[in-house]
């Protein structure tokens, strides 16, 4: 390739601000120049600025500072170097400070200039990116935040609603403490009086048998045994009221949640089944739901029935209306206890189910081939009534669960100790 010599004087020598790593490969070129010279024979001696260097690979900075000013103040050497390359391998840059031909010096200023925009353009560039990148960043981040704000936002207003639910609750608890504050110290009232009217019939009796002992001689014997017995009976009845009136009184110190016993409205009428003992209500406690599970939710009357020994109490006509009211009364009994021994055999509870009004014989046959008690309420006493004196009367080791609608019934049950579901939760476990 021609040699393109360098001009001398003031024009060859450099007044370049072009950093050394801005002319890598020209200088490259030049310690390349050097090595073949040293090796080549006869040898060509290299610059002796550059001998420290030759032995290295890659150039160091230093190693590119000292070849750069050899350059410079060695115009024969930087002849050889321009005349063993060329443009395409030393870049432009390079190619003006080898060869310097006219107007060399501005140019590589320019073009030194023209990259230094560049660069900086390119910087500014990847900052602008960068800028990007961290705004979209930013961004998810606010979006995230205003995604929890709104999860915050909800979780106050359900905290919230809770809140005014369990002052709610808190208002009615106050309210029903004071009734049942009244109706204790209405019971205690009634027992009161009743018992004044037993000590008053006792009094009377023994006065009876007094004059009966004192006048045996002319008084007609039949007609004095047949008032003391009645007195007697009268007794005997205003006694059985007072231990009622004395049990519920029991159970409403025992058990805040506690309510007035059935009234004896039928006095002469059978005994109901034995009335629970103070002890028997003291001792009973409902078995406690699982957590998250709601007295009136379907989940309690299907975990209650599953309790092991436990034994379910149900109201019959009070479920068969609301389950089957379309039907005769024959088969919504039927349909009850069939619904009750399926129960049995996947539970294994103990079911009892009480009816109003007298014994239907095919439906005790069919609940104790089902294995289901079917009984039925004794002339002028209610359903209502056997089913609370039932709860009271089982022993107190053995959990109890009351299916019923009926508000007297379920308060009963509360007072024996017992669980109450009502009869859509029971029907809803029947179903399952």
């Amino acid at each position: 390739m021609p040699l393109v010599r360098p001009r001398p004087g003031g024009r060859g020598a450099s007044r370049l601000t072009t950093p050394a790593a801005r002319l890598r490969r020209a200088l490259a070129a030049a310690m390349e120049v050097a090595r073949a010279g040293e090796a080549s024979m006869p040898p060509l001696p290299a610059p002796t600025g550059l001998l420290p260097f030759l032995r290295f690979a890659r150039l160091p900075p230093a190693a590119l500072a000292a070849t750069r000013r050899v350059l410079e103040a060695d115009a024969e050497f930087r002849a050889r170097v321009a005349a063993a390359t060329d443009e395409s391998e030393v870049g432009r840059e390079g190619w003006l400070f080898l060869t310097r031909p006219d107007g060399w010096d501005t140019e590589l200023e320019q073009s030194a200039q023209v990259r230094t925009e560049l660069e900086a353009a390119a910087a500014e560039e990847r900052a602008e990116q960068d800028a990007r990148r961290q705004l979209s960043r930013l961004e998810a981040t606010v979006a995230r935040l205003e995604l929890d704000l709104a999860e915050v936002r909800r979780e106050l207003a359900r905290a919230t609603v809770a809140l005014a639910e369990e002052r709610r609750v808190s208002a009615d608890a106050s309210r029903r403490a004071a009734e049942l504050a009244d109706r204790l110290t209405a019971a205690r009232d009634e027992r009161e009086r009743r018992r004044g009217d037993a000590q008053a019939a006792a009094t009377e009796v023994a006065r009876l048998r007094a004059e009966l002992a004192a006048q045996a001689p002319v008084v007609d014997i039949a007609a004095v045994a047949s008032a003391v017995e009645g007195a007697s009976a009268a007794a005997d009845r205003l006694r059985h009221q007072l231990a009622t009136a004395t049990a519920a009184l029991h159970a409403y110190d025992t058990a805040p949640d506690a309510v007035d016993p059935p009234a004896d409205a039928n006095a002469g009428a059978p005994p109901l089944p034995a009335s629970p003992s103070p002890s028997q209500a003291a001792r009973r406690k409902p078995v406690p739901l699982p957590p998250a599970v709601f007295d009136d939710s379907d989940e309690a009357a299907v975990f209650l029935v599953r309790v092991n020994g436990m034994v379910l109490l149900v109201d019959g006509y009070n479920v068969t209306m609301l389950g089957w009211p379309g039907l005769p009364i024959p088969d919504q009994r039927a349909r009850l206890v069939d619904a009750l021994a399926e129960l049995v055999a996947r539970t294994g509870a103990e079911v009892e189910v009480v009816f109003d009004g007298s014994a239907d014989t095919s439906a005790r046959a069919i609940g104790a081939r089902r294995g289901v008690r079917v009984s039925f309420s004794p002339p002028g006493v209610e359903a209502d009534d056997v089913v609370i004196a039932r709860a009271g009367a089982i022993p107190s080791h053995r959990p109890v669960t009351v299916a019923s609608n009926d508000r007297r019934v379920r308060e009963g049950a509360h007072a024996a100790g017992a669980n109450v579901v009502s009869s859509a939760q029971l029907l809803a476990a029947l179903r399952r």
